[in-house]
């Protein structure tokens, strides 16, 4: 009998995972992938993620993967460039967006090394209920199929969710993001820092990552995805074009990755708990990736679920308070960034409202950054 069972340990189940096994607690931590493992992802970590891993202790060893530090930005509207900059705290070196083959392998570590069980390749298929309540998971793995209980189950398990779906929470959000993009690797692009390129026709960022690549993503409202879902190279060279000096430099380079589509996505926000059990990560909050938010929202949640669970099973607080004190704390970091993002994807407005949303949207990041740097004094 576990005290907790995380099913996915990647960007929120593996800190979920980690912080419950530090606080003394028994954590079973599931996942159908390996490590190291590739994922669909923007791999970009905001500021208040890069604090995160700082106060979990595992800042140093995600840089020594090799990524680099991102500390300057810069926004092109229409063509027309200028510096977009941003306040890195002491703590941290900067921005960096580590692929997650090397990012996941650090953050499962952890867990592991805190003392929480992993097992790898084991795939859930079933929650265990006892009347309304879930007490444990049914699934199987290479060597069988296997039967787990806990008082608590965690589904950190992305946008399809096994725990979701079993659990079949209400939603407070939930709407379809039109269109749909690319991204992928170049190798030979000169490109140091954070760089975003608003269009009337769509989006454009390109950041520095592992091994000397750099990350370029794409997305377009539908009428332009209708047209660029079988793009060629050239087609995607000639978007670059369009919308700034990136064309060139990526010309310059060469493709080191397969186009990886991202289409038949959904705005959500889930009530993230029920009797015995609790959602994180995607599982619950997920939004349009063109602000690259997705790596410090899991963080976010994992962080405040983390606290909530652990109060529960310590004795501090009773179940339903500390976990609608999760549900609050969420939704009040996750419904304002929300709204913002559906701003800056509406392509109704003009280019230079779209990119007044994503300012918008970091000045959310640095409010949650000083109140992590407060609550960190305060503790």
């Amino acid at each position: 009998m576990y005290d907790v069972i995380v099913v996915g340990a990647r960007c929120a189940g593996s800190p979920t995972a980690m912080r419950l096994a530090r606080a003394g607690h028994r954590v079973l931590l599931l996942d159908r992938a390996s490590f190291p493992s590739d994922t669909m992802s923007t791999h970009f970590i905001q500021m208040p993620g890069m604090v995160r891993l700082q106060r979990w202790g595992l800042l140093d060893e995600t840089m020594a993967t090799g990524c680099p530090a991102i500390t300057t930005g810069r926004i092109t509207i229409d063509g027309q460039a200028a510096a977009a900059d941003f306040e890195v705290p002491d703590s941290v070196p900067g921005l960096a967006a580590p692929r997650r083959t090397v990012l996941d392998k650090v953050l499962v570590d952890g867990a592991a090394s805190a003392g929480a069980e992993l097992r790898e390749g084991a795939m859930v298929d079933e929650l265990i209920f006892e009347g309304d309540r879930v007490v444990g998971v049914r699934g199987h793995d290479s060597t069988g199929t296997f039967e787990e209980r806990a008082r608590f189950v965690i589904g950190a398990d992305g946008r399809h969710s096994v725990v979701a779906r079993a659990v079949q929470p209400p939603a407070e959000r939930l709407e379809p993001i039109e269109g749909g993009g690319f991204y992928s690797y170049w190798s030979g692009v000169d490109c140091s820092g954070a760089e975003l390129f608003t269009h009337s026709e769509g989006f454009t960022v390109a950041f520095p990552t592992n091994d000397g690549l750099t990350t370029v993503a794409m997305v377009w409202p539908e009428a332009r995805w209708s047209r660029m879902r079988k793009a060629t190279d050239e087609d995607i060279l000639s978007w670059l074009d369009e919308v700034g000096d990136i064309g060139g430099r990526v010309r310059a380079g060469q493709r080191a990755h397969q186009l990886i589509p991202v289409a038949n996505l959904v705005n959500h926000l889930y009530r993230p708990w029920g009797p015995g059990w609790v959602l994180v990560g995607d599982a619950v909050y997920f939004k349009d990736p063109t602000p690259a938010d997705g790596i410090a929202d899991a963080y976010r949640s994992a962080d405040l679920a983390a606290d909530a669970v652990d109060d529960v099973l310590s004795g501090r607080m009773e179940e339903t308070d500390a976990l609608e004190a999760y549900t609050t704390k969420l939704n009040e970091a996750a419904l304002p960034l929300l709204e913002k993002t559906i701003a800056m994807s509406d392509y109704s407005t003009t280019s230079s409202d779209r990119a007044t949303a994503f300012f918008e949207i970091q000045a959310l990041h640095l409010e949650e950054v000083v109140g992590l740097q407060n609550e960190k004094i305060a503790s």
